[in-house]
């Protein structure tokens, strides 16, 4: 619903900008379809309605510049404005340069009434935080950071500081921001087509000679939104230029997007206009026995197949990306976490597990009778702890917990917070916690998480996220896969075929790999070597700069293990070279070789 009122959002800023119905239709429908923009429309994120109340707002800017006599476009965007400041505050205030371009034309109408919309923006703004603030004392079920108690906690809110370290990469540098610029100028062709962005340039054109300030304002106006929306958001943010990253960033030019349908809309109006009158010079005697509507209902027909060839490509395309009637990837997970949990389970999330098998539990009210808590302290009301509180306090919280129940524990093999002086019981895809003083983790042989596992290698999504995701889970496994070997489990003939399968798949030969060096097997050099090297074939595979990084790092630790380490810190610096954060493993490791990273 807020994609297609956002597509609205576009018909009426094209029209505003002198666009007859054809070209303005043609911008919406090809924003509608584009892969980015139809993505976010089918998914529960903030960016489709960003987009909405951006549109809105320029197209009651537009309205409100080109008659200011009228207040209401004017106050009815303030409202706007600062709805999308609750909604995404840094997405619309990068965008805002380019609205206040739009009413430069009626600056002399607009400056007096400035304070007045001010304060009706601010206001609108201000009522979906206070509205936070009270629903969070209601201690909800679903709450991420739990009550918001004092303005500090507010602030925390406000200022979006729980994303600094999303935001801000230490490892990242100019080059990264140059792939992302490169990545994108490519991006914002491919979602308008290669022919609508070339259209999109001579309607650009077409508006800064539109002969008056009006137009050169129209044309600068939406420059300003886009690159404040793409360039200036890029040098500000620190992003890894990897998979993972992509996927975050990928929302994020929403409204570029449909600043360049804009754009075509005009280019495709002025070659509408213009198209009668070259037909007319080129052929005197064709315009003279034809009249001038018919020639211009030619046009206009022209026009409509081309702008329908546009958008049917466009959609085309789209569509094998954004199909997601057979999406099942965090429903199977899930469905996997519970068969593998027992009656009465209690089921500790870490990271971004929470959410997906949290939906499903609390939501769709599967497995009843399992509980679940987040290590962190975060999304769910039943926190055992407050998500400031220093990790050693997290883990002595933990462990009172686990030493004061009953039920059975289980863990997300990714989670950082353990209960200490206890052993685990490894199954693939989750830890269980053992009773008090024991200290080894065993694997366990599940029959279903080994199916998952073969499900996983077969699978091969599109979807930036789920590859990231599958790669996850798939070193877990490969952890798994390698304490079975540590142990000399009697596991290891059955599981053979298992081992078969992982030796084309990086994760796994890493998480095998990760597992031996970390428990400093030196007794298996030769067989960790092995999967190193396999690994390093398989380097492609790697979808982020830290797993990139992860193959030197480990190659590292067999060389230390081994007693090369003249190699092992070569191959470290190796490793922080493609991961150059000042908390990885590598520079951990070459601090403890007396050496700087």
């Amino acid at each position: 619903m807020l994609g297609a009122l956002a597509c609205g959002g576009v018909y009426a800023c094209a029209r505003l900008l002198h666009a007859s119905p054809l070209p303005a239709l043609t911008a919406s429908w090809l924003f509608g379809v584009s892969e980015q923009f139809w993505s976010q429309a089918i998914i529960a994120e903030v960016y489709t309605l960003n987009a909405l109340l951006f549109f809105a707002t320029y197209a009651l800017v537009l309205q409100g510049a080109r008659d200011p006599r009228r207040g209401w476009p004017l106050a009815a965007a303030a409202v706007a404005w600062g709805a999308g400041l609750a909604n995404h505050w840094p997405l619309m205030v990068l965008a805002t340069p380019g609205l206040l371009v739009a009413l430069l034309p009626a600056w002399r109408d607009v400056l007096p009434r400035l304070p007045r919309l001010l304060g009706a923006a601010l206001l609108t703004a201000a009522l979906p935080y206070a509205w936070m603030v009270w629903l969070s004392q209601q201690a909800p079920l679903i709450s991420f950071y739990g009550s918001i108690d004092t303005w500090r906690e507010f602030w925390f809110y406000v200022s979006r500081e729980g994303y600094g370290g999303v935001d801000a990469s230490p490892s990242a540098g100019w080059g990264d921001r140059w792939s992302f610029l490169g990545w994108f100028a490519a991006d914002l062709v491919r979602q308008t087509t290669l022919p609508g962005f070339a259209l999109a340039l001579l309607g650009l054109g077409a508006l800064a000679r539109g002969g008056d300030r009006a137009g050169m304002a129209d044309a600068v106006s939406g420059l300003l939104a886009l690159l404040g929306n793409s360039v200036v958001l890029i040098v500000l943010l620190r992003f890894d230029f990897d998979v993972s990253k992509v996927a975050v960033f990928r929302p994020y030019p929403l409204i570029c997007y449909g600043v360049v349908a804009l754009w075509l809309a005009a280019g495709m109006q002025w070659l509408i206009d213009r198209l009668p009158g070259w037909a007319a010079a080129r052929s005197p005697a064709a315009a003279a026995s034809t009249s001038a509507p018919g020639l211009a209902g030619w046009t206009v027909a022209l026009g409509a197949l081309a702008g329908a060839a546009l958008v049917v490509e466009s959609a085309s395309a789209s569509w094998r990306a954004n199909d997601r009637s057979y999406s099942d990837f965090a429903e199977r997970h899930a469905e996997v976490v519970f068969d593998l949990l027992p009656q009465d389970a209690v089921l500790f999330g870490y990271g971004d597990y929470s959410g997906p098998v949290g939906y499903y539990r609390y939501v769709e009210e599967r497995r009843p009778d399992v509980t679940m808590y987040n290590l962190q302290g975060l999304v769910f009301a039943n926190r055992l702890f407050d998500p400031d509180l220093a990790e050693e306090e997290k883990a002595r919280a933990l462990d009172r917990f686990v030493g004061s129940t009953e039920r059975a524990v289980f863990l997300f093999p990714d989670s950082r917070i353990r209960p200490r002086g206890r052993g685990f019981r490894h199954h693939g895809f989750l830890l269980e916690v053992l009773g008090a003083g024991t200290s080894s983790v065993q694997p366990a042989r599940d029959p279903l998480g080994e199916q998952y596992f073969l499900e996983l290698l077969e699978r091969r999504p599109t979807d930036r996220w789920k590859q990231v995701e599958r790669n996850h889970h798939l070193r877990y496994y490969g952890q798994y896969l390698g304490l079975v070997v540590l142990v000399g489990s009697p596991l290891m003939e059955p599981l053979e075929p298992l081992f078969e399968r992982a030796r084309d798949c990086y994760a796994c030969q890493m998480g095998m790999a990760t597992m031996m060096l970390s428990n400093g097997a030196a007794a298996h050099a030769n067989r960790i070597a092995s999967w190193l090297a396999r690994a390093e074939a398989l380097h492609g595979q790697a979808l982020s700069k830290e797993e990139s990084a992860l193959l030197p790092f480990e190659q590292g630790r067999l060389s230390e293990l081994t007693g090369d380490a003249a190699t092992a810190a070569a191959r470290y610096r190796r490793a922080y070279a493609l991961y150059p954060h000042p908390q990885s493993q590598a520079a951990d490791a070459l601090r403890r070789l007396g050496l700087r990273p």
